[in-house]
């Protein structure tokens, strides 16, 4: 006679307990990918906001001025920042170190040059005397260096860096800038855009300053700009907007 089954499970077929063994693995496999995935988007998430968030700081802009892009900028990239919608004003800027200046009262060496800007309400120093520079042959000078070297309105300069050379009259004297760019002792001349792009040796523009139509826009322009450039520039917000951005 065959043999007879007596019930039991036969040798080889899964039982009960190897089907719950088999989905509980395939869902553990599922999870951990899940896991996987969403860690991963979170990660890549995290990356882009700190990169975009170590580079946002905040001081005091001058006077209009509400926020500040530091990098460097060609002026077809200052044109397409001009023309973002939150934008209502900007202003190039470039700081130079090491200047020669040379006066009837004598020589000051390490002197620092600022672009004068052009537009009052985003200067960064206010005129105490004289008048602000008009033209690329006059120059501002800070208060503090003015008293020291008895510089005064009048003052005929030429102001040197390498082989680079611009004469200046003294037009103005001026508050010296709170921007601590400049430092605590270096003497500083404010010339406009074109004597500094002479004194560089390009159209240099290293920091846009700007006046916004709205200030609650802030972050929608910074955002813009952030996207707009490449690479992105370092964000600089007005002190009073911090907690606001």
């Amino acid at each position: 006679m065959g043999a007879t089954h007596s019930g039991g499970p036969l040798r080889g077929s899964p039982t009960v307990g190897d089907h719950s063994g088999t989905v509980c693995g395939m869902r553990g496999e599922r999870t951990i990918v899940a896991g996987f995935v969403i860690g991963a988007v979170a990660v890549g998430a995290f990356v882009v906001l700190d990169r975009y968030e170590k580079s946002t700081q905040f001081t005091d802009l001058p006077g209009d001025a509400d926020v500040r892009l530091v990098g460097r900028f060609t002026p077809k990239q200052v044109d397409r920042i001009a023309s973002l919608p939150q934008a209502a004003a900007v202003e190039c800027g470039t700081t130079l170190y090491g200047v020669t200046v040379v006066t009837s009262r004598g020589l000051l060496n390490g002197a620092t040059v600022l672009t004068a800007a052009s537009r009052p309400g985003l200067r960064w120093s206010a005129v105490r005397s004289g008048t602000y520079p008009a033209s690329d042959a006059q120059v501002l000078i800070d208060e503090r260096t003015a008293a020291a070297h008895d510089i005064r309105l009048g003052e005929r300069t030429t102001l040197s860096r390498g082989q680079a050379v611009v004469n200046a009259t003294v037009v103005g004297i001026a508050g010296r800038p709170a921007d601590t760019a400049v430092g605590p002792t270096a003497p500083v001349f404010l010339l406009p855009s074109g004597a500094v792009a002479a004194l560089d040796g390009e159209a240099s523009c290293e920091s846009v300053t700007v006046e916004l139509r709205r200030r609650r826009d802030a972050s929608t322009f910074s955002k813009a700009a952030h996207d707009l450039l490449n690479p992105p520039p370092t964000v600089i917000y007005d002190e009073s907007l911090r907690g606001h951005v």
